[in-house]
C-alpha cells in the first residue's frame, strides 16, 4: 500500500521552490537605499541646482536684522551695513547710509556754511575769526565779568539786577562761536566700545544735540531779558525782529542743531516732498 505525502490541512507554510539555494535575487528588486539603476528602466535622479554639487550642504544661517542679497548679508532695515562673504570691505554711497547719518551731514554742512560766511562778532568777522575772539574772552574770565558788572552798576538808570542780566547775556554771546563749533565737531568724534559706527554716530549726535539745545535756550532767554532791560517790557514785542536782524547767522546755527536730533527724522520729511522718479 503506497503512502502519499500530503500537506497537513490548515498549514500556512509556503512551499519552498526546488533548488532554492541556487536562486539569485531579481535584478529589478533593489534596496531602497541604493541609487536607481538606469539600465533597467528606472528614471534617473534629478540634477542638482546650478552652482551646487550633489553633496549635502548645510543651509545658510540667518542673521537677525540682515537679509541675503547674492553673496552678501545686508542689514534689512536700513541696508547700511554690508558684510561681504569673502571677508572684504565694501564702500557705500550716500544713498546707502541711514537717514540720520545723511541728516547729520546736512546739518553740519549748514552750520559750517553759516559759520564761514556769517558775521559772528558783529564787526564783520566770520565764525573762524570770531572763534579766536571767543577763546580770548574765555581766558579773561571771570575778571571781564566783574569789570562789566562794575561798569553797568556805575551807569545811571541801571541797578544791580540789570548789570547781572547784561553781563550774563553778553558773556553767552561771546562764547557762542566756541560752543557751537565744539558742539558740531564733537558730534563726529571717534568710536568707543563694541558699538557699531551707526550707534556711535547716533549716541554722540544726541549728546551734542542736547548740549547745544540747552545752550541755545539759555542764549535766547538771556537775550530777551537783556532786551527788556534796554527797551522795557513793552519793547519785548520788537525783540523777534531785532533778534533776526542782529543774530541771523546764529539763528541759522540753532536751526542746524535741530538736525542732530536722532529722534526727529527731518531727512525723511524733507525728501518725501521731492518728486518721485
Amino acid at each position: 500500500m503506497s503512502i502519499t505525502n500530503e500537506p497537513c490541512s490548515g498549514s500556512d507554510m509556503p512551499e519552498e521552490p526546488e533548488n532554492w539555494w541556487g536562486e539569485t535575487p531579481d535584478e529589478d528588486k533593489q534596496d531602497d537605499t541604493d541609487p536607481p539603476n538606469t539600465h533597467n528602466g528606472s528614471p534617473p535622479s534629478p540634477p542638482p541646482p546650478p552652482g551646487q554639487d550633489d553633496t549635502d550642504a548645510p543651509e545658510s544661517i540667518r542673521i537677525r536684522g540682515y537679509q541675503r542679497e547674492g553673496d552678501q548679508w545686508v542689514q534689512s532695515n536700513a541696508k547700511d551695513t554690508i558684510v561681504p562673504s569673502s571677508g572684504g570691505t565694501s564702500e557705500k554711497t550716500l544713498s546707502e547710509y541711514p537717514n540720520y547719518h545723511k541728516q547729520k551731514i546736512a546739518s553740519t554742512a549748514l552750520f559750517f556754511a553759516a559759520f564761514l560766511i556769517g558775521d559772528w562778532w558783529w564787526d564783520g568777522s566770520n565764525g573762524f575769526s570770531a572763534l579766536i575772539h571767543s577763546i580770548e574772552s574765555v581766558t579773561h574770565m571771570p575778571g571781564s565779568q566783574l569789570d562789566s558788572y562794575e561798569f553797568w552798576t556805575s551807569q545811571q538808570g541801571f541797578n544791580a539786577l540789570d548789570a547781572i542780566l547784561i553781563t550774563i547775556s553778553w558773556s553767552l554771546w561771546n562764547i557762542a562761536p566756541l560752543v557751537f563749533f565744539l558742539g558740531f565737531v564733537l558730534s563726529w568724534r571717534g568710536y568707543e566700545g563694541n558699538l557699531s559706527p551707526e550707534a556711535n554716530s547716533i549716541g554722540y549726535g544726541k549728546k551734542s544735540y542736547s548740549f547745544l539745545l540747552y545752550f541755545s535756550g539759555a542764549l535766547i532767554s538771556m537775550d530777551i531779558l537783556n532786551f527788556v532791560v534796554w527797551s522795557g517790557l513793552l519793547g519785548v514785542f520788537d525783540w523777534p525782529f531785532d533778534f533776526l536782524e542782529w543774530r541771523f547767522w546764529q539763528v541759522t546755527a540753532i536751526f542746524a542743531v535741530m538736525g542732530l536730533n536722532p529722534n526727529n527724522d527731518l531727512w525723511e520729511r524733507f525728501t518725501s516732498q521731492w518728486p518721485k522718479d
